[in-house]
């Protein structure tokens, strides 16, 4: 009997479980939405860390990364033409028309990013791969980008680390499954009202050509249509980890490099809770003579401020006797505290909290997280973002929304330590106005006048407001013959006038 892909993931789960549970007793310690334990459903109960700074953490590192991934206002990447291309060419630098074209394909790009949502999935897919390490992505054909954890597929991978195989497991409502699918479905299955999903799995195989096979079966039937063929650099899926540990094919998160120092935070915090709960009780002891049992009724139901008749000395108030131990376990509490907010970048201040963020601003966000991730960052530049960019541009050739590049273009993301992008050209486009103010006219002949001009408003995302040269000459001829007939006798001007209109 062939393999399934119900058969493939039930065997692949086994080698998964040992690093579902590390990311689940992540979760419990930060984000316990994130990934759910075994066997949750709405309706049950998710554990409750006894603090909040895990979850700080991971919200406030996630939307750090997102903002430097994608930032906003402008576009984290630029069409380019490799410069080894342009040297077979004979040419130094890009050609006017082409820079236009280029600016004009990153702007519907970038357009089309920013209907399809996609700070969303990536704020949620930066948050998996904090706590988890793992994350899959899958772009659509409406361009959306959909974000499992990986509580939900299973992924094989070489000793190299490059992707061989992915089985992800989907559960919806019978009403839900696609009408292509419904005719695999049980009776049991096609009755609406009885509570019960179905699975469906997508199974991608990395085939001995280097293409990826893809295909999709519900109760191990292939539903129609759903079989593909994929390049490496156009498969709608990616599997993404957070750190890569060469033989494995999961990653570890973030969360659980600090597993030590969050678990202890967290007993620690359960602790001075339990402490402080106890040191606010107010409990008495009364002497257990006979004329105590109207004092013990009395202090049971008076008011504050009431006055009764007994002897004090038969009632001692219970006091709170471990206030030095609750001094420690603060000091201890405050360390870890410290540790773990700068690991997470909470006592960060290098950005303000606004739309737009300034080039400089962003520079300096993208060192810190280079130099507090160790190198995650960039990494995740080029696995999420790059791999993003082609497939949406694929996808949007084949839509008809994109005019099709030729295979000298290609896209260079400019996140990670490039985050600038062109806004750095603007900058020292600035700056060589700046030094050349104070210079003579011999030295700004050696200028190139219209490539910066171009790189400019290229840099300010105006790309259509320059002039191509042949628009250029022909406003100069318009001006030179202005000029020759202001200097020309009045008959002179009426007698070419009339040459020229006959």
């Amino acid at each position: 009997m062939a393999d399934t892909a119900r058969a493939r993931y039930e065997r692949l789960k086994f080698k998964r479980e040992p690093f579902l549970e590390r990311a689940r007793r992540a979760a419990e310690l930060t984000l316990p939405s994130l990934l759910p334990p075994d066997g949750h459903q709405g309706t049950s109960r998710l554990p409750e860390p006894y603090q909040s700074l895990g979850s700080r953490a991971v919200v406030h590192l996630s939307s750090r990364l997102m903002t430097a991934l994608l930032p906003p206002g402008q576009p984290f990447f630029k069409m380019t033409i490799p410069p080894e291309i342009l040297q077979e060419s004979g040419q130094m630098s890009v050609p006017e028309s082409m820079t236009q074209k280029l600016a004009m394909a990153e702007q519907l790009v970038q357009g089309e990013i920013e209907r399809s949502g996609w700070r969303q999935s990536t704020n949620l897919c930066t948050q998996l791969l904090v706590v988890t390490g793992n994350a899959l992505e899958w772009m659509g054909t409406d361009n959306r980008i959909r974000v499992y954890p990986f509580s939900q597929y299973c992924v094989v991978r070489d000793r190299a680390g490059n992707l061989l195989e992915i089985v992800l497991e989907e559960k919806m409502a019978p009403e839900n499954v696609p009408e292509k699918a419904k005719g695999s479905l049980t009776p049991g299955q096609q009755k609406a009202d009885n509570g019960e999903d179905v699975a469906i799995y997508t199974w991608v195989r990395k085939g001995k050509d280097g293409s990826f096979k893809v295909q999709q079966e519900i109760n191990d039937n292939v539903i129609e249509g759903t079989k593909g063929s994929y390049s490496p650099d156009r498969l709608p899926a990616n599997p993404l980890r957070w750190s890569v540990i060469p033989g494995e094919s999961y990653g570890r998160g973030k969360v659980e490099e600090h597993i030590g120092d969050l678990t202890s935070f967290d007993g620690l915090s359960k602790a001075m809770r339990d402490g402080a709960a106890m040191a606010s009780r107010n409990l008495y002891v009364v002497s257990p003579q006979t004329y105590a049992k109207r004092m013990k009724k009395f202090l049971e139901t008076a008011e504050n401020g009431a006055v009764g008749v007994g002897d004090a000395d038969s009632v001692t108030m219970l006091q709170f006797e471990n206030a030095n131990g609750m001094q420690v376990t603060s000091a201890e509490i405050q360390r870890l505290e410290e540790s773990l907010s700068g690991a997470f970048l909470l006592k960060s201040g290098l950005r303000r909290d606004a739309e737009r963020v300034t080039a400089t601003e962003l520079r300096m966000l993208a060192e810190e997280l280079e130099g507090v991730l160790g190198g995650v960052y960039s990494m995740l530049s080029e696995d999420m973002m790059r791999v993003r960019l082609k497939r949406l541009m694929f996808q949007m050739e084949q839509q008809g929304k994109l005019p099709e590049m030729s295979d000298v273009v290609e896209p260079q993301v400019v996140v990670g330590l490039e985050a600038l992008g062109r806004e750095q050209d603007v900058v020292r486009i600035q700056t060589v106005l700046n030094l050349i103010q104070g210079m003579g006219e011999e030295v700004q002949d050696y200028i190139p006048w219209p490539d910066l001009l171009k790189k400019l408003f290229v840099g300010v995302g105006l790309p259509s407001n320059v002039r191509t040269d042949e628009e250029v000459q022909r406003i100069r001829q318009k001006r030179q013959m202005s000029d020759s007939m202001g200097q020309l006798p009045a008959d002179a001007v009426r007698q070419l006038l009339e040459q020229r209109q006959s």
